[in-house]
């Protein structure tokens, strides 16, 4: 497996790494089996959210007496510090751990960015957690190319990581994905085959890792197979070939 530094944070993930959306529609067992997985391979990056229902749960359990090996990442919709406090709060509890190594602010849109990041807003919240050494560092989602603009050009320093749609159909982050590495920001592909409209997902895996623009990628496990799967890419990425590249602009014209 290989690894990244992911920005500022310092933290070494591997470039092919979890995505936790598909863990709520499994079970415990199951998802003991994908973590299983997830540390043969060496994927270390673990990544969830206070929104995916029961996916917090699971894996916390299935971390029991391994989490110093995986890198936690998990994410809130809340929006005032008080509410945050919370989901913090629940989050260690959730996934069995004194600490998370990376707290997200989840899908802020541009309207909330000033909220969030002003006088008893959720950003408040977090500082408060990684002083408190409840969490290692703050990140960014977003789905609006906009959002994700201002983000990166006037909040480069109270962010460390974002995280936005990046795939052969949806490239419109691109360049604000380009700054965000200049400025030491790392950068996570989600929704890597498009939301499961990809069907060729080593070329999906291998254009995020060619773009130049993107640190980790977290396509979404929901069983041991698909664990196998990724892995599997992992180890066969390299440039794309011109009939590669024009497979993706027919992708891109027909899907887009």
């Amino acid at each position: 497996m290989n690894y990244v530094t992911l920005g500022k944070t310092g933290l070494k993930a591997a470039v092919v790494s979890f995505g936790g959306i598909p863990i709520q529609r499994a079970d415990g067992a199951n998802t003991k089996a994908v973590v299983d997985k997830l540390e043969e391979y060496g994927i270390n990056y673990i990544d969830t959210a206070r929104g995916y229902t029961v996916s917090e749960e699971y894996l916390g359990a299935a971390l029991e007496g391994r989490r110093d090996k995986f890198i936690l990442a998990t994410k809130s919709m809340s929006r005032d510090a008080a509410s945050m406090a919370a989901d913090v709060e629940t989050s260690l509890r959730n996934l069995r751990t004194g600490y998370i190594d990376l707290y997200q602010l989840h899908n802020l849109p541009e309207k909330d960015i000033e909220k969030v990041f002003g006088p008893g807003g959720a950003y408040e919240a977090l500082t408060a957690a990684r002083e408190a050494g409840k969490i290692g560092h703050i990140g960014v989602t977003a789905h609006s190319a906009d959002a994700l603009k201002i983000l990166v050009e006037d909040y480069a320093d109270r962010i460390e990581t974002v995280m936005f749609p990046y795939n052969i159909v949806e490239d419109q982050g691109r360049d604000v994905l380009a700054l965000a590495r200049e400025k030491g920001i790392g950068t996570i592909a989600m929704k890597p085959l498009a939301g499961g409209n990809l069907d060729d997902w080593e070329l999906a895996l291998r254009y995020i890792a060619a773009s130049g623009v993107i640190d980790i990628m977290i396509p979404g496990m929901g069983s041991p197979e698909e664990a196998d799967r990724n892995a599997e890419a992992a180890e066969h990425f390299s440039p794309l070939t011109q009939e590669e590249l024009s497979e993706c602009d027919r992708i891109r014209k027909e899907l887009g």
